[in-house]
């Protein structure tokens, strides 16, 4: 069976750097991000389960700072869900989820995942056009 995520995961590719109290700065290279987490892979030492404070400086410039836990670790890619977020960071997220769902990327992502409908937060159906 296969997991359904409730946010929209945008490719990111940028510098990361997790912190807590037993880990002060470990270095990660992101790999996607959504409203929900982040996932990185690359890191400069172990990281071990708990939670973290992770800094991304993103290839454009942009820094992005989420409270996260460590939910998974497969093969060298470990996933964080988030707890806490900044207004600022939450509205570069959906800026680079806008520009992502425009992209023909995010098509091919759709038609991959063989939908057939799209519903709105109250569960109605909506329509779906895309330009090419």
């Amino acid at each position: 069976m296969r997991h359904k995520r409730i946010y929209v995961r945008v490719p990111l590719s940028g510098e990361a750097i997790l912190s807590n109290s037993s880990n002060p700065t470990v270095k990660a290279r992101t790999i996607d991000i959504s409203q929900g987490g982040v996932a990185v892979s690359d890191f400069s030492e172990e990281v071990p389960t708990g939670e973290y404070q992770i800094e991304i400086l993103t290839e454009a410039g942009q820094r992005i700072q989420i409270f996260a836990k460590l939910v998974r670790v497969i093969d060298s890619i470990a996933g964080f869900q988030t707890l806490e977020i900044d207004q600022k960071s939450q509205e570069i997220i959906k800026n680079l989820i806008f520009e992502y769902q425009k992209s023909i990327d995010f098509i091919k992502q759709l038609d991959e995942c063989n939908l057939h409908k799209v519903l709105d937060e109250g569960g109605k159906e909506i329509e779906i056009t895309f330009e090419r």
